[in-house]
């Protein structure tokens, strides 16, 4: 039990709160990690001493360990620091206020289509980011699921995960993970797995937390992997009665038996989540519409002819209401007659309702609806109050008008272009138009490939194009500045689409520039850049400054943070664009650059050292020590992150060279 103690000493240890569990693998807890003078909450995981002298379990905490030092991503837990306390290793990574989805499922049974659907997604882009770096987890299960407080999932235990790129811990023919969530070809042992075994254990995972049981059951693990290999799983919406179709049928294309029937990929899946949720909430907007509308409002065809008073007759003998005849009564003094008393009940009723219906939904003036607009929290209710003021004052020119013209497009341009990105990222779709104009469709598909390949001048040539066949073929449609129609709708919206993409474009360049200057102002000015990952600017600032520095790899793998971070927010599409173009300059496949990295900073301090030393003896003019702190500065920004020992070592050497030249001033 270490809880009280503390690892390590002065500006580098860990001290100790609590413990969080611990297992067959040993212990985790809770701690605070002190680096130089920040402090973090860690997830402590500490080796138990009975695995000591156990190969296969040093094995796997070493491959956890190193196969996190390789993975930076939102929806993966973070790598700190590793090492050993008294031979004992440890790793420390990222606390994650929260619970593992399986203590969740316990806790409520199941979970909604639409809490699953959000969960998949975040899991989908960490595998695939995984996948990309060659990293296959092997182990995909609720446990391994950490869901925050803030509603963000993130990945754990890479402890049997496989690098493709080197040797596995297991050996031909044997298998390792867990047996209910095993692929097909894990369970035959297969040693040349791919990213679709992953793909196979989302979809046992899915069906889990949907269901709230797992597809297959057995008594023995051998019984298990004959069920994964041989037993066709039922049909996970035969279970959930309220399940999309379209999510059953993603489901069993996960879980189909031969990998070559599953999903090209995790990005494919999380593509198809997205068009689930698009789907689903198009039809409910539309059966809203429809059991929203009045009697007046539904459609009529040319055979609904008036109903003649014969006719309500005849339908009411059917009915065996027909009228009866009744017996005439003496007639009273007009003012003495009930509907006389009625008349003047009903018009009182009615004057107080009219009243009441005045103050209550008379329409608001522009002035009212406009300030709305403005106030808005959210873009969804500046869109609605936009709207709201465009039906009622959409034809009086003006500033007001023009404004919220501009926000009714925004909107619909955001709309738009997520659906085009869905498409583009599904295979079998992109090339159906669906009822939208066929060549301008084509062209828009094409300029959004070439911005993925970072091709921006062939990406302004084809926006271009659509939004000059736009203008050409629908002329009139082209001008509007906003409309409730939904057919002018499709045709006005691609010339504000091309418009926005080109100006997105435009935006690259001046990001380069404003970049720039900022590094260089700063560095003019003797400031250091704090660095900030969930920023696409700060990352892109670190990213140029790699590239000055000639660290290639660092650099890309920056530029690839900035395209997941961006590319599913249409808000910030020109960060996406930079970072689409500057990555496509350096090499597809980016060589690892650890030992070079290493090389490259350790001459730089003793570059810097010397230099100190020199300046020391000479009373170095002003101008040689701004140099020389700018220049630590630079090894302290770049490489502050990095966990390797060595860089570690001498980033603190950088760091107090730093503060003597401090003294220079």
């Amino acid at each position: 039990m270490l809880v009280g103690q503390t690892i390590g000493s002065g500006a580098y240890r860990f001290e100790i709160e609590s413990e969080l569990g611990s297992g067959a693998m040993g212990t985790v807890y809770r701690a605070r990690f002190h680096k130089d003078d920040k402090v973090t909450s860690v997830a402590l995981k500490v080796v138990a001493l009975g695995l000591l002298g156990n190969e296969g379990a040093m094995a796997r905490f070493e491959r956890e360990a190193n196969i996190l030092k390789q993975l930076r991503h939102p929806h993966i837990v973070r790598l700190y620091a590793s090492g050993h306390y008294r031979k004992t290793p440890f790793i420390a990574m990222e606390f994650i206020d929260g619970e593992a989805l399986d203590r969740v499922l316990a806790r409520r049974g199941r979970l909604s289509w639409e809490e699953v659907v959000t969960y998949a997604k975040h899991l989908c882009e960490a595998l695939q980011y995984a996948h990309d770096k060659g990293i296959i987890h092997r182990d995909l299960k609720p446990s391994n699921l950490m869901l925050g407080r803030d509603g963000i999932l993130k990945l754990t235990d890479f402890g049997i995960a496989k690098d493709t790129d080197v040797t596995a811990l297991t050996g031909m023919n044997s298998t390792i993970g867990t047996a209910a969530y095993m692929s097909p070809e894990q369970c035959k042992g297969d040693k040349n797995l791919s990213n679709k075994s992953d793909l196979y254990s989302l979809g046992v995972v899915f069906f889990e937390l949907l269901s709230g049981r797992k597809p297959f059951t057995a008594d023995t693990t051998v019984d298990m992997f004959l069920k994964h290999v041989n037993e066709i799983p039922p049909r996970i919406g035969k279970i959930v009665q309220d399940l999309p179709p379209r999510l059953d049928l993603l489901i069993h294309q996960l879980l189909e038996k031969d990998k070559d029937d599953r999903p090209r990929d995790a990005a494919w899946v999380g593509r198809m989540l997205e068009e689930i949720e698009v789907h689903v909430f198009a039809r409910k907007s539309a059966g809203l519409d429809a059991a929203s509308a009045r009697k007046v409002d539904r459609p009529r065809t040319a055979d609904d002819l008036p109903i003649s008073e014969e006719d309500r007759e005849a339908a009411r003998i059917l009915r065996g209401v027909a009228k009866k005849k009744k017996k005439k009564k003496p007639s009273l003094p007009w003012h003495q007659r009930k509907w006389v008393k009625a008349a003047g009940i009903i018009g009182a009723l009615l004057l107080m309702v009219g009243v009441v219906y005045f103050v209550a939904f008379r329409v608001r003036s522009a002035d009212t609806m406009f300030k709305t607009m403005l106030e808005a929290k959210t873009p969804e209710l500046e869109f609605d109050a936009a709207a709201e003021y465009l039906r009622h004052y959409g034809d009086r020119p003006g500033d007001q008008t023009d404004a919220a013209a501009k926000v009714f497009r925004a909107w619909k341009i955001r709309e738009r272009e997520k659906q085009l990105v869905n498409r583009f990222g599904n295979t079998l779709w992109r090339n159906e138009a669906e009822g939208d104009d066929v060549e301008i469709y084509k062209d828009a598909m094409t300029a959004i490939q070439a911005e993925k390949e970072g091709r921006l001048a062939d990406a302004v040539a084809q926006w271009g194009k659509v939004r000059d066949r736009a203008k050409e073929k629908y002329p009139e449609d082209a001008k509007l500045a906003f409309t409730f129609d939904d057919a002018r709708l499709a045709k006005a919206r691609w010339g504000w689409i091309a418009d926005k993409r080109l100006k997105d474009i435009e935006t690259v360049s001046v990001l380069l520039g404003q970049l720039g200057a900022k590094i260089d102002e700063n560095r003019r000015f003797e400031k250091s850049i704090t660095f900030d990952p969930a920023s696409a600017e700060s990352l892109a600032i670190k990213a140029i400054r790699l590239e000055r520095v000639k660290d290639i790899e660092k650099a890309g793998r920056l530029w690839e943070a900035i395209i997941v971070l961006t590319e599913k927010d249409p808000g910030q599409h020109a960060w996406l664009l930079l970072a689409n173009e500057r990555r496509g300059k350096l090499p597809k496949e980016l060589p690892e650059n650890a030992s070079g990295r290493r090389q490259h900073v350790h001459t730089q301090v003793e570059m810097f050292a010397k230099r100190n030393a020199e300046l020391k003896a000479a009373s170095g003019q002003p101008a040689d020590w701004i140099a020389l702190r700018s220049q630590c500065r630079e090894v302290i920004d770049l490489y502050e992150d990095e966990t390797d020992k060595a860089i570690e070592d001498d980033v603190k050497t950088a760091k107090r060279i730093l503060a003597e030249a401090e003294k220079q001033r």
